[in-house]
């Protein structure tokens, strides 16, 4: 039934690609193109921008195409025989003036704003951009002065502000790039609300989820770079938004780059101009490019009856305009996906207040799971929340009218009913929901209003449902539900459809694949089971097209994440086309545009399907017999014994396996904080403060030291441990100011013996060359599991979006980089053979990395500190063997006492500039004699180099709590055992 069902939705899709709809109409091609004399299109390569202001203006009747010199714009006015109109081209239109397609705008604009002038000849000309608006703006325009005006002092129990209900949790990535591109300031500020805390759980039974956004502190600061400052999101105003990005096209740096042109719908988008009049004559058209990827042409009409439709041109057309996207019906692309059968209610919630001895609504947000649906309390300010209810759409219509009939009496029933929703059980919700569907479908008697006042007697009090015999209530003050609501906004409750949509592409050419390719006989494999709309990657698209935000997929709102989805599709693309222009490539080529859909289709799909499976794993399931209004009675008889037995035991197996993961995740906090980066919580309300240089701002690790650390690191360390290292100040090699003994082998600065030459059995006894063999083959085997344990870790950790815990690992990455090159190098001096099990040690390494990146930051720290104690020991190790070595010449004379003694330090290892002075004083000795290679000191100060480096990444495992991990002491002894397991084979091996 599924793939049947997917058959029929790819059908249905195809097919309504080829009817009109919605006013729009797609058109097929005619086979002909217009062209310069040269045979070229119309449009160049650069152009000057539309100007904001500039009308799409009306022309007389012509007779001919206009065709354009080589060094025309190519926004330049084309006449059109049929439309009698002036057809305007533009590089980039954007179809939607909502928040994401505004969004768009503004990313491309602030590149442009940024770039060098075009007048120089090193670069491309920005690309002219045009944003085409069904609506009128100029409530937009206004917004913000409106409701600066509008603001008062808040008085002890209402902040007077006119909250609008489309409200939305941006993400603190999304937040960060607003900042970063400027529009950040053009939001009304006072109208912003971050949410530092969640509270999430299962209505059935009470299992827990808490997110808080002090875990994440170590890695944000504040807005002016002070410490502390983090968030998980912002709540903002969809309006404020959409106005910020209007005044910021307007009045800021992305003036005069974007013409917008609102009050103009799209009446249809044909391919190319000849579609409009197949039969016109062009006697100087190129019947060879016909058919070659024609520009994607406009039809807008303004509203008024009198005026000529204009045309606009694009080089590539992009959809911003919603679920039912007419650029998307364009484009040839299907979608599949499903509606929810439910309805999101949305209201602005005004809450009590201290005066009644309710706490402020504060920063939390809460949100409850249950059957129906959930039902979330996001925060606006400390007297006023946002609610977005998911109820079946019975019941939603039913709280709207409920709501409507009774909006301003001294105690609100729809008030009431939120306060009941984070509070009751679910069977006494549940009888709440049928009584108020049953009433609000009987007719109301002519000319009486209808009493809601029974709703109120069935709504207990706290002390009331525990004198009935209930288990007692949760009461906000102790911060488990939130603060109980006095009233609703009158205008403010409304509801809309839930649904999941998915596109089949985000690019029209994406779809004109080879039939005969295997990308396209995959895809034709796939639309014959159902899987892949019909046509897919088989020629079914038109290209210079591409679809972002809820054009590209919708999703169910419990996540919060459907706008922000948008915007990262915005940012993602902007880049991609940022790129592309860099290159000098044509904006609209499926070579131009191919990275945006590889980066987010995958990601928006990972997160559509997350989510969906959460809404079926709480809303989807059968309640428990005993949890169910009537205990279970009509559910019984209509499924028989059996059957009802089965779906008891399924709904009460689930409930407890999602109830024990709730309560597991909210012990590891390493897996919360999983979640928060993975919803985009990693950066936001500010940078690290300083200059950064990967993980760390730069120069700001200085030296790093045992007794330098916090009490509560040294605390966690083990006393003998402190006590035997706590003096040692170690200088790591990424803080040396001089020349590094590794230098004589990645910068060249070496030279003679010491870095060319082999030693010899006449130099080394046989065990003292077989040691030295099995020395660098193990320490090559080991920077190789190094170098791929930190390259998992970081391709893990960006994988979940953790940007900071992923940076740190690519900087600790780079160091073992350096280190297996010289390490590479040292086994050809010394002509060393690799370890035979080399692809082992890789993939071993790499698993271990992902894997404990994937138990969270603190699990893949103490892989850290497992790994590097046992590398720091056995450079130590290495370390006595070439001191021993080093002292048994003062006897042969190779070196002399005092040179020993200056080269070599308290833990037996040489210094770097002793051991150079030894090294070049023993080369002719040892040359002449036989004796010591001049190669061994300079290999000591290396290994030192190098278990320095080792042990700095150690200190840095235990500064980020790798002590703290869950299983801390099992999971270092594993990894400790299985280190030391690794040496000995590589050894042998």
């Amino acid at each position: 039934m599924t793939r049947l069902a997917a058959r029929q939705a790819a059908s249905h899709a195809r097919a309504a690609l080829r009817t009109p709809r919605a006013g729009v109409e797609a058109i097929p091609t005619s086979g002909r193109r217009i062209t310069t004399t040269r045979g070229r299109p119309i449009a160049s390569t650069s152009s000057a921008l539309l100007s904001r202001s500039a009308p799409l203006r009306a022309c007389s009747s012509v007779r001919s195409y206009a065709t354009a010199s080589p060094g025309q714009p190519r926004h330049a006015a084309v006449t059109s025989p049929l439309l009698d109109s002036t057809v305007v081209d533009a590089d980039i239109v954007i179809v939607g003036g909502g928040v994401v397609g505004l969004a768009l705008a503004c990313g491309l604009a602030s590149t442009a704003g940024a770039s060098p002038s075009a007048s120089t000849t090193s670069r491309v000309a920005s690309p002219s951009i045009a944003l085409v608006e069904a609506s009128d703006l100029a409530r937009s325009r206004a917004w913000a002065s409106d409701k600066q005006q509008r603001y008062q002092d808040p008085s002890s129990h209402s902040d007077n502000i006119d909250w609008e209900n489309r409200v939305i949790s941006l993400t603190s990535e999304n937040m960060q790039w607003l900042r970063d591109i400027g529009v950040h300031r053009y939001l009304v500020q006072h109208r912003l609300r971050p949410i530092e805390s969640m509270r999430v759980w299962d209505g059935l039974s009470g299992a827990t989820l808490d997110f808080d956004s002090a875990e994440l502190r170590d890695v944000m600061t504040g807005p002016a770079g002070s410490s502390g400052s983090s968030q998980i999101s912002v709540m903002v105003e969809i309006s404020n938004l959409q106005q910020a990005f209007l005044r910021y096209l307007e009045e800021g740096a992305g003036r005069g780059h974007v013409a917008i042109r609102d009050k103009s719908k799209v009446q249809r988008i044909v391919p190319g101009l000849e579609a409009l009049d197949p039969a016109a004559d062009a006697p100087h058209l190129n019947a060879a490019e016909a058919d070659r990827d024609p520009w994607p042409v406009l039809e807008l009409s303004s509203g008024s009856t009198s005026a000529q439709p204009a045309l606009l041109r694009a080089r590539l057309l992009i959809g911003a305009d919603g679920p039912n996207s007419p650029v998307r019906m364009y484009a040839g692309i299907g979608s599949y996906g499903w509606p929810y059968d439910r309805k999101g209610l949305v209201g602005t919630l005004r809450c009590a207040g201290p005066q009644v001895g309710e706490p402020p609504v504060g920063k939390t947000a809460w949100q409850r799971f249950l059957p129906s649906g959930t039902v979330a309390f996001l925060p606006l300010s400390e007297q006023t929340g946002s609610m977005v209810w998911a109820l079946e759409p019975a019941v939603a219509e039913a709280l709207t009218t409920l709501h409507r009939e009774t909006a301003g009496s001294p105690v609100e029933p729809l008030a009431r009913l939120v306060d009941a929703a984070f509070r009751l059980p679910w069977s006494h919700l549940e009888r709440l929901f049928a009584s108020i569907v049953s009433f609000a479908r009987q007719p109301a008697a002519e000319g009486r209003e209808r009493d809601w006042s029974w709703v109120l007697d069935m709504l207990p009090s706290e002390f009331e449902f525990s004198e009935r015999g209930g288990a007692p209530l949760p009461e906000s003050s102790t911060g488990d539900v939130p603060p109980k609501v006095e009233s609703v906004d009158v205008k403010s409750v409304a509801s809309f459809p839930l649904q999941l949509k998915h596109a089949d592409a985000y690019l029209g050419s994406s779809l004109n694949g080879s039939p005969l390719s295997i990308s396209g006989l995959l895809a034709g494999a796939l639309s014959v089971v159902g899987f892949a709309a019909e046509g897919a990657g088989q020629g079914g698209g038109r290209a210079r097209t591409a679809l972002v935000g809820d054009a590209a997929h919708t999703i169910h709102p419990l996540a919060g994440q459907g706008l922000n989805l948008g915007i990262a599709d915005v940012r993602c693309l902007t880049e991609v086309l940022n790129e592309a222009q860099a290159a000098g490539a044509d904006l609209g080529s499926f070579n131009a545009l191919k990275n945006y859909p590889r980066r987010r289709y995958w990601e928006n799909q990972k997160m559509l399907s997350a989510v969906d499976h959460l809404h079926w794993l709480f809303a989807g399931i059968p309640v428990p017999l005993a949890q169910q209004a009537d205990g279970g009675q009509r559910q019984m008889q209509q499924d028989g014994l059996l059957r009802g037995l089965a779906k008891e035991g399924i709904a009460r197996g689930t409930i407890w396996a999602r109830s024990t993961g709730l309560e597991v995740i909210n012990e590891l906090g390493f897996a919360k904080n999983a979640f928060m980066r993975q919803a985009g919580s990693t950066t936001g309300t500010a940078r690290r403060s300083g200059p950064s240089s990967g993980a760390f701002g730069a120069g700001s690790r200085g030296l790093t030291t045992l007794a330098a650390r916090s009490p509560r690191s040294k605390a966690a360390l083990p006393l003998s441990t402190i006590s035997s290292m706590q003096m040692q100040m170690r200088h790591h090699s990424s803080h040396s100011t001089g020349p590094l003994a590794s230098d004589a082998y990645t910068k060249g600065t070496g030279a003679g013996l010491a870095t060319t030459g082999t030693p010899s059995l006449a130099s080394l006894t046989p065990e003292q060359r077989r040691a030295l063999d099995d020395m660098l083959r193990v320490d090559h085997s080991g920077e190789v599991a190094a170098n791929t344990i930190y390259e998992g870790q970081a391709d893990v950790f960006g994988a979940l979006g953790d940007v900071k815990n992923r940076d740190m690992a690519r900087e600790m990455w780079l160091t073992e980089k350096k280190h297996l090159e010289v390490m590479r190098v040292l086994l050809r001096q010394h002509n060393v053979r690799p370890s035979a099990l080399l692809p082992l040690w890789a993939v071993a390494g790499r698993v271990l990395g992902g894997v404990t990146a994937l138990l969270g930051p603190r699990s893949a720290m103490a892989c850290t500190e497992a790994v590097e104690t046992v590398i720091g020991e056995h450079y130590d190790d290495q370390l006595a063997a070439l001191s021993s070595i080093l002292k048994q010449e003062v006897a042969a004379g190779a070196v002399t006492s005092a040179q020993v003694a200056e080269a070599t330090t308290a833990d037996g290892a040489p210094s770097t500039a002793a051991a150079t002075a030894a090294a070049s004083a023993s080369a002719p000795a040892s040359e002449a004699r036989n004796e010591v290679h001049p190669s061994l000191p300079l290999l000591s100060e290396i290994i030192k180099e190098f278990r320095d480096d080792e042990l700095e990444h150690l200190d840095t495992a235990v500064e980020h709590e790798s002590q703290q991990a869950a299983g801390h002491a099992l999971l270092s002894a594993v990894v400790a055992a299985g280190c030391k397991g690794a040496i000995w084979v590589a050894a042998k091996a």
